[in-house]
């Protein structure tokens, strides 16, 4: 496992992925940087509860685009230069799919542990009271990570699978599209639950009341929703077995 391991980097280490990765982390930088610089400190009282309920918001806009780039340009160097055949001869075909995810695994568990010290540097650096509790980041990681998992494996299959990889770029931005539009359906509803892009929106776990005359949000927390996390996470099983099994019965 080692040696496909090591083979998996050095096919990706010219890809510039890693750049993709920053890119999208830069611009989410900026995006929370404009958002909060339209409070003043009364506004910011609530400031880690703002965090928390914004970037999913905004990873749910943001990510399934990335992760669409990101499983092409990991598949891309096999099904672009028609390299499976070959591959394969050399490495268990199975093993090609898993080394895949593996690495799109690691660089998504880059991004979000970047993004909760994001989160703790963006408290500090704008003085929001007290602190955040520590279990929120938790949930954070679980919200982010676990949904973005199962945005890759989808995104894998379908980079093996279509040679032109506008199409897997597309099936990502009607994600950005289904999920950002999810979020105004409560929790539960049996339209979210066809959508992938709308689980980082029923794993939420801070509310939002806007009152219209002060323009002011109050935050509140949420019961973090473990049932729907298990589904997630058996889904992401069911997904990998399917997907894996797709992939070795595909003609290379």
């Amino acid at each position: 496992m080692w040696r496909e391991w090591k083979t998996e980097w050095m096919k990706v280490r010219y890809r510039r992925i890693g750049l993709i990765v920053l890119a999208f982390l830069g611009l989410i930088v900026l995006w929370i940087t404009w958002i909060l610089s339209g409070n003043d400190m009364e506004q910011l009282q609530d400031g880690y509860e703002m965090l928390f309920m914004n970037l999913p918001l905004i990873d749910t806009i943001l990510l399934p685009t990335m992760i669409a780039m990101l499983g092409s340009r990991l598949c891309d160097t096999e099904v672009k230069g028609d390299t499976l055949k070959l591959l394969c001869t050399m490495e268990r075909k199975g093993r090609l799919f898993d080394m895949k995810l593996l690495t799109g695994a690691f660089y998504l568990a880059v991004f979000v542990l970047l993004q909760t010290v994001q989160i703790f540097l963006t408290g500090r650096l704008y003085g929001f009271p007290g602190t955040a509790k520590p279990v929120w980041y938790v949930y954070f990681v679980l919200q982010i990570y676990t949904v973005s998992m199962l945005i890759l494996l989808l995104q894998v299959v379908l980079s093996f699978f279509f040679e032109n990889q506008i199409l897997p770029l597309a099936a990502g931005l009607f994600g950005s599209f289904v999920g950002l539009f999810s979020w105004f359906f409560p929790n539960g509803n049996p339209f979210k639950l066809l959508f992938l892009w709308a689980y980082y929106s029923e794993l939420g776990f801070i509310g939002q009341d806007w009152d219209a005359v002060t323009r002011i949000s109050a935050f509140y927390d949420v019961p973090f929703p473990f049932p729907m996390l298990c589904f997630a996470l058996a889904l992401l099983l069911i997904g990998y077995l399917a997907g894996k099994r797709l992939f070795l019965r595909k003609e290379v």
